[in-house]
């Protein structure tokens, strides 16, 4: 009821309010997947589930609701695209890695695609390779100076929401 009263009597409003919305949900489901996944080098389905099916919900009801001449209108395709191919891509690597990028990472990404996704190709894009960048540099860094080797574990995962976070903030 509150929703249709903001959307009533502010059609700007109700859109943005769904956006902040989604970055807070964004913010929340990242801190407690980021800590989960160092720690236990695992990501849990239920909370890539969640952040998925929060930032669907959210996006998409932004740019829906949004009005004809808003930044926000016309995003639900590249939203949705951006989830699939950054899954995708994932999940090839998943493949060819043979596990090295696990399938929490694969999930992980249909969430990050949708949030990058909303802002772009470009921002899909050099979120994807953020990840990898610093993931990268992750292991440079533990390898220098913590004595990791070829078989070291290395939760990815922060890494990917770390890249999608950087995207969002620019």
């Amino acid at each position: 009821m509150l929703a249709q009263e903001l959307a009533r009597t502010s059609p700007e409003l109700f859109p943005l309010i769904c956006l902040f919305a989604a970055l807070a949900w964004f913010a929340v489901c990242g801190v407690f997947l980021f800590v989960i996944d160092v720690r236990e080098h695992r990501l849990p389905n239920a909370l890539t589930g969640t952040l998925a099916i929060g930032a669907t919900a959210l996006l998409l009801t932004s740019t829906l609701t949004a009005s004809s001449d808003s930044l926000l209108l016309g995003r639900a395709l590249p939203t949705l695209l951006g989830a699939v191919a950054y899954c995708m891509a994932m999940f090839i690597l998943h493949v060819v890695t043979r596990a090295g990028i696990g399938m929490g990472d694969v999930k992980l990404a249909a969430g990050l695609g949708l949030y990058t996704g909303f802002l772009g190709i470009d921002a899909l894009i050099a979120g994807f390779v953020l990840a990898f960048l610093i993931g990268g540099a992750q292991a440079v860094f533990l390898v220098l100076f913590r004595g990791a080797s070829k078989s070291t574990r290395l939760a990815f995962g922060p890494a990917m929401l770390v890249g999608c976070l950087l995207i969002l903030l620019m």
